[in-house]
């Protein structure tokens, strides 16, 4: 009886979401966090198609998001400290940018996972 209720897809997809954030905040500094893999699964959960269609759009949100946030962060650095700093930071900013699409491309495809799920659960349903 309880068998029947215990998915072990969702579990996983739920642990691993859970690890990948716990890493992030164990490893960050302030400047990363876990916002562009939760808006990665959003954007592959919202995509849906293959698993495929979910990493490449994660790609997509991933390189546009993380200029938009590098540039804005080399924007803050520059007005608060000048532009003595800004080659000292290029290196954080590039490390920054491949993250933050790497993140995104995980998130990506998690959230094709997640809606799978949601899509399989809803067949489920239907059919009871």
């Amino acid at each position: 009886m309880v068998k029947d209720m215990i998915e072990w897809r969702p579990i996983i997809i739920g642990i691993i979401i859970a690890l990948i954030l716990d890493v992030i905040s164990l490893v960050s500094s302030q400047l990363i966090d876990p916002a562009f893999l939760l808006a990665g699964i959003a954007v592959g959960f919202m995509v849906g198609g293959t698993w495929k269609n979910g990493v490449i759009n994660g790609v997509i949100f991933g390189v546009i998001g993380a200029i938009i946030s590098v540039v804005a962060l080399l924007g803050l650095f520059s007005a608060q400290y000048g532009s003595a700093v800004l080659g000292y930071l290029t290196s954080t900013l590039v490390t920054i940018f491949i993250i933050e699409i790497v993140l995104a491309i995980v998130g990506g495809a998690l959230g094709y996972f997640i809606k799978a799920e949601v899509d399989k659960g809803s067949v489920q349903e239907i059919q009871e």
